[in-house]
């Protein structure tokens, strides 16, 4: 994990607690999305020249 990602994680840590309820299933749901996005494209490979 880079500097820039250590930054990111700690400002979201550090915000979670200020965050309703709605807004930290909101931020689940988005990271959640986020990783299965990334988990796909590793999988599937790019298609080249289509």
């Amino acid at each position: 994990m880079n500097e820039r990602e250590k930054e990111i994680l700690t400002a979201i840590a550090e915000a979670l607690p200020k965050m309703s309820e709605r807004d930290r299933g909101y931020m689940l749901g988005y990271a959640e999305a986020m990783v299965e996005k990334k988990n796909q494209e590793e999988k599937e490979p790019e298609l080249v020249g289509a």
